[in-house]
């Protein structure tokens, strides 16, 4: 794998620079894989974030923190991340990081809507989503210390899937939460199990041209790779089918998605409280509040859309039709969620 290495510097001293990464690492143990001592003043360290192995040291000195690791090829294109989190770390004061202990009375009273399960699947374009998920179900406070944030559990894996699919264990405390309000993430239909309070699934599907072109941009692969490489030799499963794949609940191998899975979805999406298209955004929050009895005002501008990447109408047809081939069960999927919302 690629080795990386950067520093960031501070003006902290040492001493505090220490403190305040010593309360970070605890802090991400509760909400990751986080593996990993301190010795001195160096953490030798692993952690999946995304689907994606990260192994590393990072070494606090007077004025600056270095961090020397290994990061997985798919992964190189994202790094600049890591200088951004490490400055965002030294930000957090030692007593606001540290991991909240087990609520014995977080509710006076039960809650008494079902926890929302946004099932995001990733470059579908469910960004706007989440965002208004957050804002019709977080709860009134909300406290730096506590990994939900207001009630709700923003989930850290899956954008790139591990197999086998499992829920990390980590995120387990989280889901048997009583004060569980939302789950927000790039999982995959199942989560309920594993989810204490009754709950209800929320997902948006996309047009799987521009899902499978926005995840090409997305990674960057188009300095490496073309487009039509990318399609007809994916790097990864998520190029294939992965609508149906997150809404079936399984992951196999590229080109092994069959009819079957595609019925699984089917009826899968019919169990959710709201499936739709995101191109139908602005017709999904009526049914949302109707079914779910949001109240709150709602914003419904698009969010992360990456201005330098071409329209799929721009492609050239040998392309279009490679990626529908490619992605044949999500395109019967996509075109069942609008169906649904016609019937609702």
């Amino acid at each position: 794998m690629p080795r990386y290495t950067t520093a960031v510097a501070h003006e902290l001293g040492r001493d505090e620079a220490l403190a305040r990464l010593k309360a970070v690492t605890a802090h991400a143990r509760t909400v990751s894989d986080l593996q990993g001592n301190w010795e001195a003043g160096t953490l030798a360290f692993s952690v999946t974030a995304q689907g994606l192995r990260i192994v590393a040291r990072i070494t606090v000195e007077e004025d600056r923190l270095t961090f020397d690791g290994t990061l997985p090829l798919i992964a190189m294109p994202f790094r600049s991340w890591i200088p951004r989190v490490l400055k965002k770390s030294l930000q957090m004061q030692p007593g606001q990081a540290g991991p909240e202990p087990a609520p014995a009375d977080v509710e006076a009273s039960p809650l008494t809507a079902p926890a929302v399960l946004f099932l995001h699947i990733p470059k579908a374009g469910g960004q706007t989503l989440g965002e208004i998920v957050y804002a019709q179900t977080r709860g009134e406070t909300e406290s730096e210390s506590d990994v939900l944030k207001a009630g709700v559990a923003y989930l850290t894996y899956g954008f790139l899937k591990e197999r086998p699919l499992a829920v990390p264990a980590y995120a387990l405390p989280l889901l048997r939460r009583p004060d569980l309000r939302a789950v927000i993430g790039h999982f995959w239909f199942g989560l309920h199990e594993h989810v204490a309070r009754p709950a209800v699934y929320v997902t948006a599907l996309r047009d799987p041209v521009e899902r499978v072109l926005s995840l090409y941009y997305y990674t960057r692969l188009h300095d490496s790779i073309s487009l039509d490489e990318f399609i007809a030799d994916p790097p990864f499963r998520e190029v294939d089918n992965d609508q149906t794949r997150r809404i079936a609940g399984a992951d196999p191998e590229i080109g092994e998605c069959t009819p079957a899975m595609l019925d699984a979805a089917k009826e899968n999406l019919r169990r959710f409280a709201v499936a739709g298209t995101i191109e139908r955004l602005d017709e999904m929050l009526p049914l949302l509040r109707r079914r779910l009895g949001w109240q709150r005002p709602a914003d419904c501008c698009p969010r992360n859309v990456n201005p330098d990447r071409p329209a799929a109408s721009a492609l050239p047809p040998a392309t279009i039709a490679a990626i529908r081939k490619r992605n044949e069960l999500d395109f019967e999927l996509w075109r069942y969620a609008s169906q649904l919302m016609d019937e609702a």
